[in-house]
């Protein structure tokens, strides 16, 4: 091996590229635009108390996997409620956004699990480990 080809190749291989992340999928564009607006909503709820309008927005706990979803974002979008706060219209913006990608761009991607309407009135509570009963 000559003594140059080391350092020539420790140069190359040291200025390649980083690799980029894949773009999103439609899948996981759904389901981080879900979260980003489920969270929003309950700041909105926990930091706009005062906004009396906040209190009647339809509530805003969103699973991608629900065929009740998309009427779910249809509703809220329709609310008259607090159309002059900014946060509010901001959040309306986000809904509107999911409901086009969900029933235009990705609708070959979506895969209903359930129609349970009900579910989404209330946040799913988080999954926790139960302690282990043999210690």
């Amino acid at each position: 091996m000559t003594p140059w080809l080391l350092p020539l190749l420790l140069l190359l291989l040291g200025s390649a590229p980083a690799v980029q992340p894949a773009p999103p999928t439609c899948y996981s564009r759904m389901l981080s635009l879900s979260r980003e607006i489920t969270g929003d909503f309950q700041s909105l709820q926990a930091t706009e108390p005062l906004e009396l309008c906040v209190r009647y927005l339809p509530r805003l706990y969103l699973d991608i996997h629900n065929y009740c979803v998309l009427a779910k974002l249809r509703d809220f979008v329709a609310s008259p409620q607090c159309w002059k706060v900014a946060r509010v219209d901001a959040l309306k913006d986000n809904v509107r956004k999911l409901y086009t990608i969900m029933n235009s761009f990705c609708r070959r991607d979506l895969v209903f699990l359930s129609d349970d309407c009900n579910a989404l009135e209330y946040p799913i509570p988080e999954t926790t480990i139960l302690p282990d009963r043999h210690g």
